[in-house]
């Protein structure tokens, strides 16, 4: 975990997007259903648009550390409503066996 946000990650009142770290989950084993935006969703997405900008790349690392140097990961019920709604492309295995990165199906660039 070698990166560090450069911005406060947001959370939705009474909702989390982070957790703390764990070994990577292989993707079969995600498994939320598609869901409705809610503002949890909603700050999962303006997170990840801020991660993008940071990192000047559509691939993403799911775990960092943040601003305030605490360890941590995305939500992987966030992540998976995420891969559903198509805002990042189907969650994949690393070579670890485990999601250890997503990827945005738009170019941050733009």
């Amino acid at each position: 975990m070698s990166l560090t946000l450069n911005f406060q990650w947001e959370e939705a009142p009474g909702a989390k997007t982070l957790s703390n770290p764990t070994k990577p989950r292989p993707a079969n084993e995600f498994g939320d259903a598609p869901a409705g935006q809610t503002a949890r969703q909603s700050a999962f997405y303006r997170n990840l648009v801020r991660l993008a900008e940071q990192t000047q790349s559509k691939t993403l690392p799911i775990a960092f550390m943040t601003a305030d140097g605490v360890a941590k990961r995305m939500d992987h019920g966030c992540m998976t409503i995420a891969a559903h709604a198509r805002f990042i492309e189907p969650l994949q295995n690393s070579v670890s066996g485990g999601v250890e990165t997503v990827t945005l199906t738009w170019n941050p660039s733009i």
